[in-house]
């Protein structure tokens, strides 16, 4: 199969030929129809690689089951499904908590060595040597990913467009219902109305925010934001976001501020948003050390919450009810497409500033 490839020295993405992986007890495999290009892919191309280059990656993906492993059961050839990015392995004492965010094999093999589970090899270079897999190694003809990350599709839905749900969607879902627990009547703000900033506002619209505020340097990804449920927005480049957000709420300040950026700069300007007892809910993953005003934080009793996906099991199929429902539409979110042979370009465009919303590789388009 062809797939995307990041190598190092000098860091570039290549294209390949691999072996078609094949899945083992309780994996699925699946022949990918689209993969977001997302920030965190980004990061790995700038130099942030967590697994060593040479491997596959892309995390966002969607695509027919072509084969199932043993023991599988629910999925057979044919189906049309969405990959949660975070895939729980079920077992560890984190997942039997119900903290599929936190689960141990997930953070120390698909995203720690790029290995399977049981520390097997997820690919192959066709003379055999063990070639590294980085999330669900969606840039790829195929991918094979543990049962427990992947969900069928309502009807209606786009296969290919559906990829963006598994990342952007998952991500903002549990932003609002895991991270804020977020309440209907409730005033929340969302810096930044990028991939994962439009699906918390369409979950935050969802579950019934009173007030909600949508802050971006850009004014198209603002009035995107609107569609998605946007009751107000505000360019902060232009305009004092933190003046705007009191002024909308009588001077008490939102109930939760989701920052999906994570600079010093937006932290800062969250905490500044909050009212006093409120929520600063973050998902956005800048390498960057955060001076945090602590005394600030402390009088006013700001809950500060990193924020890293949902508890997939549970969220992701109640993420696909909003989307069946209507009040998410990942066509919506996608902005930019190309195959899989212009992958260059969308990261490019991403790294520019130039993506609205989601850039999408239509992988089976290829």
């Amino acid at each position: 199969m062809r797939a995307a490839i990041l190598q190092r020295d000098p860091v570039r993405i290549e294209m390949d030929e691999v072996v078609i992986p094949r899945p083992g007890a309780g994996e699925v495999r699946l022949r990918v129809a689209g993969c977001g290009a997302c920030h965190s892919d980004l990061h790995k191309i700038e130099g942030h690689f967590g697994v060593e280059p040479p491997f596959v990656f892309g995390h966002e993906v969607s695509g027919i089951v072509d084969a199932v492993g043993e023991g599988v059961e629910g999925f057979a050839p044919g189906d049309a499904v969405v990959c949660s990015f975070l895939v729980p392995c079920g077992v560890c004492r984190e997942c039997a908590a119900g903290r599929d965010d936190n689960c141990l094999a997930f953070r120390a093999h698909m995203q720690g060595d790029g290995l399977g589970y049981a520390g097997q090899p997820r690919a192959f270079w066709p003379d055999g040597e063990t070639l590294r897999v980085t999330g669900v190694g969606g840039f790829a003809e195929y991918a094979v990913v543990p049962v427990a990350g992947v969900f069928h599709l309502p009807d209606g839905v786009s296969v290919m467009d559906a990829a963006v749900l598994g990342c952007a969607g998952i991500t903002g879902f549990g932003a609002v219902h895991r991270g804020a627990q977020l309440q209907p009547g409730e005033h929340a703000v969302v810096i930044a109305a990028g991939g994962v900033g439009l699906c918390v506002i369409a979950a935050a619209a969802y579950a019934g925010a009173a007030t909600l505020i949508a802050a971006d340097v850009r004014d198209e990804p603002l009035e995107l934001a609107r569609t998605f449920g946007a009751t107000a927005v505000v360019n902060s480049r232009q305009d004092d976001l933190v003046a705007a957000v009191l002024a909308a709420t009588d001077g008490a300040g939102a109930d939760v501020v989701f920052d999906t950026v994570g600079t010093p700069g937006t932290v800062r300007q969250a905490i500044a948003a909050t009212r006093i007892g409120g929520r600063v809910v973050v998902t956005g993953l800048a390498s960057e050390e955060l001076p945090i005003p602590m005394t600030d934080v402390v009088r006013r009793r700001i809950r500060i919450v990193g924020s890293y996906a949902a508890v997939t099991r549970q969220d992701m199929p109640r993420l696909l009810e909003v989307v069946a429902a209507g009040r998410l539409d990942p066509t919506a979110l996608i902005s930019m497409r190309r195959p899989l042979d212009a992958i260059d370009e969308c990261f490019t465009a991403l790294q520019r500033g130039e993506v609205t919303g989601r850039a999408l590789v239509e992988v089976a388009a290829g």
